[in-house]
């Protein structure tokens, strides 16, 4: 039997993601794996930017946490990706690419002015755990793509649940449908 083409898609919180690896189309899905991640251990908070404000930490203390949780959780996906990659690949299935849903921010350079909003605060720990995702993936050696959430669903990965149970939430469909960015 031959090797049929596959792809991955990420979809993170804070210090978390879901895994989906996908084989068919868009419109005729098949879904190989789904799996969730922890990019932390809980030795690091999942919320470093809080953290980082609430306990009023150095312009400098801020930054040193923040870059270990970013370090840890790029390391944690590129473990996690490694190992989903190479059962993929036992199975027969050809990579085609990793995707990571990942969304537009406009966060300020200046980490100061971050600290002072909640919604920055917000914003950049999303930001944090997607460049994770997209750091663990790069390290691996495949095409890595971004993919902009869908602001609906494609119909048939929707109602994959279905066929294949439980857990299928947003998550999961948002993740498998980047995935099959990959394959079009």
């Amino acid at each position: 039997m031959g090797s049929q083409s596959a792809a991955v898609g990420c979809r993170s919180h804070s210090g978390w993601a879901v895994l989906v690896a996908v084989t068919g189309s868009i419109t005729a899905p098949v879904v190989l794996y789904r799996i969730r991640i922890e990019l932390l251990d809980g030795a690091l908070p999942a919320h470093p930017y809080h953290e980082a404000a609430e306990a009023g930490m150095s312009t400098r203390e801020a930054r040193s946490l923040i870059r270990k949780v970013e370090v840890f959780a790029a390391k944690r996906a590129s473990a996690s990706l490694s190992a989903l990659l190479a059962d993929m690949e036992q199975d027969s299935h050809q990579v085609a690419g990793i995707a990571v849903v990942a969304t537009d921010r406009a966060i300020p350079d200046e980490l100061e002015r971050v600290l002072r909003s909640h919604q920055l605060l917000h914003a950049a720990e999303g930001d944090l755990f997607e460049e994770a995702l997209v750091e663990g993936a790069s390290s691996l050696g495949r095409p890595v793509a971004r993919v902009v959430p869908p602001t609906s669903i494609p119909p048939d990965v929707d109602a994959l649940r279905g066929t294949i149970g439980s857990p299928w939430q947003k998550d999961h469909k948002l993740a498998a449908a980047a995935a099959f960015t990959l394959l079009s």
